[in-house]
Parts: structure tokens; sequence; C-alpha cells
């Protein structure tokens, strides 16, 4: 005769648990490290955002020791995004030079920083 193992016993021996207990997560989790349970003190800024009507960018750095930058008219207003990658830079020009008719910059920013930006169509 073969022994069926009880509700309370597994065949390793350990209490088993019921249909809706098996579940692979542990059963408490740990709690956070004390860094990440930090609030932030200062407030965000909610990111805002435009369509850029203008751009320069910056092919040295100015002033001397400075990053480089990319500035859009946004919003009647100046933004930057600091050391742009190539592919931004090319996105960017093509969008305001080559292919203006088609293309436009979409920008997300908080005061005169740009967080994000997305080359679409019109």
């Amino acid at each position: 005769m073969t022994d069926i193992p009880s509700e309370t016993n597994s065949p390793s021996g350990y209490p088993s648990e019921s249909q809706s207990e098996s579940v692979t997560a542990p059963r408490e989790l740990p709690s956070a490290p004390e860094g990440q349970n930090a609030v932030e003190s200062r407030p965000r800024a909610t990111a805002k955002t435009g369509i850029a009507t203008r751009y320069w960018l910056e092919l040295m750095p100015y002033p001397p020791g400075s990053v480089r930058s990319l500035w859009l008219f946004v919003s009647d207003d100046w933004r930057h995004l600091d050391n742009p990658d190539l592919g931004t830079q090319v996105s960017v020009q093509d969008a305001f030079c080559r292919c203006s008719e088609r293309l436009e910059v979409l920008v997300w920013y908080s005061e005169d920083m740009i967080e994000g930006l997305v080359v679409k169509t019109k």
C-alpha cells in the first residue's frame, strides 16, 4: 500500500500549504533599506510639454569648462538638454532643417531643463 501525504505533511516531511497558499512570493517581504524609505524634502516640479519652434546646438561648450547643450525654444522660452547624444542631435536637426514640413519636436521640460523629447510627424 502506498502512503498518500496528508494535508498536514508533504512528502518532504514539512507541513503542506493549501492550494490558495502555494505561491512563489515570500510570506513576508523584507523591509526596504532606510535610504529608500526617505521622502524627498524638496518639492518636485512637474514636467510640462510643448512643441519646439526653434533650436540652437552648441558645437563647443560655452562658457569654456561647461557642458555642450542643445537648446530648444518651447513655450516662449529657451530650454536646454545637456550633453545630447549624436542621434538626438541629428534627429532634431532633421526636424528643423530637412523635414520641417513633416516633423516636429515635442519636448518635456521642468523650468529650463529638457527632461525628454520626441521627434514626431505633424
